[in-house]
This record gives structure tokens, sequence and C-alpha cells, in this order.
């Protein structure tokens, strides 16, 4: 998608999980002429690790798109996930984004769900509260329509019909 748009675009696809990673061995293949496409066989409680691979794909001296989309639960406590996005951000340079959702605590449904999917064996998922999950934009600029559910964020509803909130938030922000 991103190459869709900017050709020239390097992206960086990272995962630990063997069945991910092999799909990505088979679809992150074609790239543009200009642009690269790779994936890090990486988990996310080791960031260093991350920034190192990456460092040989993208240019840090320039702005970098950063995305943790709904996987931060997985991070073992409330401090782990803010050390993750913490690390991560401050390694790239100003200008950078941080495009971040993940799931709240707000549905009481939802908690159980994810406590049901922790007991058969998934890797334990930890919803969090907005306001846990917000404090991962602090420090950064938010671009609108700010931290929001992300049904809302961005939505044309006459494209998409009536909007069903879901019990996760999420936003963009930019680091200044």
């Amino acid at each position: 998608v991103a190459q869709g748009v900017s050709p020239e675009a390097k992206v960086v696809y990272v995962d630990n999980d063997p069945l991910v990673l092999a799909h990505a061995r088979a679809l992150l293949t074609t790239t543009t002429e200009e642009g690269v496409t790779t994936y890090v066989d990486a988990d996310f409680h080791e960031p260093e690790n991350i920034l190192v691979s990456a460092r040989q794909v993208l240019n840090f001296s320039q702005p970098v798109g950063v995305m943790f989309m709904g996987v931060l639960g997985h991070a073992r406590s409330y401090e782990d996930m803010r050390h993750i996005v913490r690390t991560v951000l401050d390694a790239v340079p100003s200008g950078s984004y941080l495009v971040f959702w993940d799931g709240t605590v707000d549905n009481p449904n939802y908690v159980k769900l994810c406590e049901e999917y922790t007991k058969s064996g998934g890797v334990p998922y930890e919803p969090r509260t907005q306001e846990q999950l917000a404090a991962v934009f602090e420090g950064l600029e938010l671009v609108e329509p700010g931290f929001v559910p992300i049904t809302r964020w961005r939505v044309d509803p006459a494209q998409v019909g009536s909007i069903q909130d879901v019990s996760a938030y999420g936003g963009v922000a930019r680091k200044p």
C-alpha cells in the first residue's frame, strides 16, 4: 500500500509468529524498483534488536512511520508496553509518526473474550484502559481526530454506513 502511494517507500515488517513469517516469506517478495519491502523475525519485547535490523533498511536520519497495530496488548505489562514504544520512538528522528491502536477494557464481553483466548493457550492479550493506551502519545502531536475509537478515525459514514464502536482506541501522532 505504501509503495502504491510512494514507490520509493521502504517497509520493514516485524513479527515472530512462525505462521505469519511463512506468509511474509511468500507475500513480501515483491517491491517497486525504487523501494524495499522486508520482514524481520523478532519479538517486540526486544525493541533494540528490531532497531538494529530496521537500520539496515531504513534511513533513520529521515522521518519514519512506526506502526503498532493491535499488538501491544501482548506486552507483558503496561510498563513494558510504554518501554517498547518509547524505545522505538526515541530512535526515530523528529517528524516521524506513530500509528497505534489497541484493545480497551470498555466492554466486559471483550475482556472476557481476551481471558478465554489466554486460557485456550493463546499468547496472553491484556486490554488496557483508554488512559493507558493514550499515554503512548505523550510528548507527540496527535493528528485529527486525535485519540478515538478506531471505527471513528477519519470515517466517511456515506461510504461505510452506520459506525459501530469497538473496544479499541488509537490515533496517529507526529514526533516534534
